[in-house]
């Protein structure tokens, strides 16, 4: 098992993709299980003929799908640049990375750098400002978004509803609003403008109308993949997109390396299960004297700061964590969770941040400075949160 996790990481610091990476380790943990050579293939069949399995891949690629048509029909440039004509500059330089964050991507962040930037020059932001602002607020929908690949993963692995699992992570959202505007109190240099007097027309909302729909649907009880189907096709219908062009968005938004990766995540997992082999690697280290809730929180914050991904974190830790608690409750899987989404935040190896830092042009290090205390704190706000629920 220990071995498996850390060959994960010596791949990925090779650049070797992350799909591949995850299948080596699981095959690493069935060849050493003490198993018949025969389970590496049993437990692909178990993985690729489940229906779960199938479900989640589509889910997964269908969200960026969604984000991708957004983009190229415009009608998210339009929402965010009528937006830009109501509301003052500062509530804005939160604001749109917060909605882009609905179009949960790999290096979505790049997509709401461009609009924050006028706004943030007018506003006296310097470069190490900007990226704050795109990075901790484009985030914040962690906690009240049914259609991010983590949130998806999370409750797909864990085994809780998609409606059970927001219903206890929403305070978390106004948390980080809190922390993201205590932190960034000083970033403004130049007094706080008032609205151009500017409209939002009908045609400017066109835009938020498929993530409501998409949202609006999952939390009604749908499929995910149903809700994201609908707001694909509101979105070609809105953006008046032939059904030629619609099929070579639908193409070119598909994100093959992400399918992958979810594909070979869901087999380590079942590798995980099927072989055994984490009830002996955790019997050891419990004998050993150590806490189950210290593994618990540690493992996360390692593999978040590590993994370059929420989706991928939750991949790894919680095939690893969760046969720990036998039937652990979701605030225990919270607490993992948190500790993942927090140091992936401040990570030098998330996409988001690295982006960021290099559209704005500022100093990574002093950005991390900035960005490291308030993830401190929304950790610690996060574990205060779901300890005390499961006390209760």
């Amino acid at each position: 098992m220990l071995v498996a996790f850390i060959t994960i990481f010596a791949l990925r610091a090779k650049k070797i993709d992350f799909s591949v990476a995850i299948t080596v380790a699981a095959i690493i943990i069935g060849l050493t299980s003490g198993n018949q050579v025969s389970i590496i293939f049993s437990v692909i069949y178990t993985t690729v003929s489940s229906p779960s399995t199938w479900t989640l891949v589509v889910a997964v690629v269908m969200i960026t799908v969604l984000g991708y048509a957004l983009k190229e029909t415009g009608l998210m440039i339009r929402f965010i640049e009528g937006l830009s004509n109501v509301l003052p500059g500062n509530i804005l330089l939160a604001l749109i990375p917060a909605i882009f964050g609905f179009l949960s991507m790999p290096g979505g962040a790049l997509m709401s750098a461009p609009f924050i930037e006028p706004e943030a020059n007018k506003l006296g932001l310097e470069p190490e400002y900007k990226t704050y602002f795109n990075v901790w607020f484009r985030h914040l929908l962690y906690w009240v978004n049914p259609v991010t690949s983590s949130t998806i993963m999370a409750t797909t692995l864990a085994g809780f509803t998609i409606n059970y699992w927001l219903r206890v992570q929403w305070p978390l959202f106004f948390a980080m609003v809190a922390i993201g505007l205590f932190f960034s109190r000083d970033f403004i240099s130049t007094p706080k403008r008032k609205s151009d007097g500017g409209k939002f027309t009908l045609d400017d909302a066109l835009g938020a109308i498929p993530l409501l729909i998409t949202v609006g649907l999952v939390l009604y009880g749908l499929e995910v993949y149903i809700g994201l189907g609908t707001g694909i096709l509101s979105t070609f219908l809105l953006g008046r997109v032939r059904p030629k062009r619609a099929l070579r968005m639908i193409w070119k938004g598909i994100q093959w390396n992400t399918a992958m990766a979810v594909l070979a995540t869901l087999y380590l997992r079942d590798m995980v299960i099927s072989s055994g082999s984490v009830e002996l690697l955790f019997d050891a280290i419990l004998s050993a004297g150590i806490p189950r809730i210290a593994i618990a929180v540690f493992i996360p914050l390692l593999i978040g700061a590590i993994s370059g991904s929420p989706a991928m974190g939750v991949g790894i830790s919680f095939p690893l964590l969760l046969p720990l608690f036998n039937e652990p409750n979701i605030h225990v899987v919270s607490i993992i969770f948190v500790g993942i989404t927090c140091t992936y935040i401040t990570s030098p190896l998330h996409l988001c941040l690295v982006l960021s830092n290099s559209y704005y042009k500022s100093d990574l290090n002093k950005v991390i400075r900035y960005l490291a205390p308030s993830a401190a704190a929304l950790y610690l706000s996060g574990v205060a949160y779901h300890w005390i629920l499961n006390s209760l």
